[in-house]
């Protein structure tokens, strides 16, 4: 690919040597996105928290995503996570997937702060690869279900320009700006 965001996709969408689910998500959105749209997998803030799962630079605005690969049926009450069974629903997660994409996205904007973009709407969503969506209504964050809906929802979400989409990118990966009066 040759233009503004070559060099974005090269230095910071290298795979995460475990791989994993957010990387195949990665893989298949780069296929259904525009160009003008950087997806991050594995992205590591500099907060030192450790790693968000998936980052999408879209145009004007920036989207964490929380991939769940597992089967089922979803309820989310409150932010708490349930797999329903015919005996009932059982915890799904320890750690809610709305929660955490909430958190990632705040550690993003925080990054985006100290490098210069402080008024980049950051978003979060989950996205269930397999699983089904029985009862979402009460999460903290939009829920989709499959990568075609997440790349719809995403598309929906982001206009403006590829230069607008490099100097996010460069927020994210570059130094921290000190403002200077």
């Amino acid at each position: 690919m040759n233009g503004p965001l070559a060099w974005a996709r090269t230095a910071l969408a290298a795979a995460h040597p475990r791989g994993g689910l957010a990387d195949r998500v990665a893989a298949e959105l780069r296929g259904r996105l525009p160009e003008d749209h950087l997806v991050l997998s594995s992205h590591l803030p500099r907060d030192g928290g450790g790693r968000v799962a998936l980052v999408v630079v879209g145009r004007e605005r920036v989207i964490v995503v929380e991939p769940r690969g597992e089967d089922g049926d979803f309820v989310c009450y409150q932010d708490h996570w349930y797999r329903r069974t015919a005996a009932g629903a059982t915890r799904a997660y320890a750690d809610s997937p709305s929660l955490r994409a909430r958190r990632d996205a705040a550690r993003i904007h925080g990054d985006l702060a100290t490098g210069g973009e402080m008024n980049v709407q950051v978003d979060a969503l989950v996205v269930l690869t397999r699983g089904r969506a029985a009862d979402v209504g009460s999460s903290c964050v939009p829920v989709v279900v499959g990568v075609d809906a997440l790349a719809r929802a995403l598309l929906r979400m982001t206009a403006s320009s590829p230069e607008r989409t490099r100097a996010i990118a460069d927020a994210l990966a570059g130094p921290i700006r000190l403002a200077l009066s």
